[in-house]
């Protein structure tokens, strides 16, 4: 009687085997990618790159309060941040679209060169963050900011280098510059993720990655600058960075 079982047993298994040898109709899923990288490169963002770099007529002009852009993939958005009213343009904070290159970050140089970065990532063209600023999305919804990449800018990479009349070099062992990106959704305050532009021995001059991917859904993510140069509670160290590259689930 058992060895009765145990055949009947062996010939289940067998047939269970065997059927699903003879069954070919798998499905592997493959990874859904569900995200839109924002790289700045249509020919509609060249129309938002002033010239010149600074005092240009986009962001510094009658009606550079109203600079902004938006990709319509992501609907991700940013602009002035018209801290003092916009009298001033670009000198209250913003992000703006560049595609400025200028290597030579090794002697000091000056704010007419401010929308310009050390070396390109490949892309032609980028968008250079000033002062304080936000990132948002102009219809409101919260998405995934994944990743972006970031480089310092050529003017101030320089400054932190060599200094200038209005800020030192950053040479002693606690000198730094960070950009400090704090993400919101609403009003809550998702935390904040803090990136080293230049300290002893070391100046952000190449494009790096980042991951924002921690904070989850947002719907804004705060840009200001902290560093050991200050004057009176305010940043000596030009306070610019550059970002590229932002990938954005859909």
């Amino acid at each position: 009687m058992k060895q009765t079982k145990f055949l009947a047993f062996l010939l289940f298994a067998g047939m269970t085997l065997v059927a699903c040898e003879d069954d070919d109709e798998y499905e592997f899923v493959q990874p859904v990618d569900n995200t839109q990288t924002v790289t700045f490169e249509e020919n509609s963002w060249n129309a938002l790159i002033d010239n010149p770099q600074y005092y240009g007529p986009l962001l510094y002009g009658d009606n550079a309060a109203s600079y902004a852009w938006t990709d319509n993939a992501t609907q991700l958005h940013g602009g002035m941040s018209n801290t003092w009213g916009g009298y001033y343009g670009y000198s209250e904070g913003g992000i703006a679209i560049s595609n400025y290159i200028d290597g030579n970050y090794n002697t000091e140089r000056s704010f007419d060169i401010q929308l310009a970065v050390p070396s390109s990532n490949g892309s032609r063209n980028f968008a250079v963050v000033y002062c304080e600023a936000d990132l948002t999305f102009a219809d409101g919804v919260a998405r995934v900011v994944k990743s972006m990449d970031l480089i310092g800018t050529t003017y101030a990479l320089s400054i932190c280098k060599n200094g200038n009349a209005y800020a030192r070099a950053l040479n002693a062992p606690d000198d730094y510059l960070i950009l400090a990106v704090t993400a919101y959704n609403g009003s809550a305050e998702l935390g904040t993720t803090r990136i080293c532009l230049a300290k002893k021995g070391f100046l952000l001059d190449k494009w790096y990655s980042h991951s924002f991917n921690r904070f989850g859904k947002v719907t804004r993510l705060h840009f200001s600058m902290e560093g050991s140069d200050e004057s009176y509670g305010y940043l000596n160290t030009p306070a610019y960075v550059a970002i590229d590259n932002v990938v954005v689930e859909k």
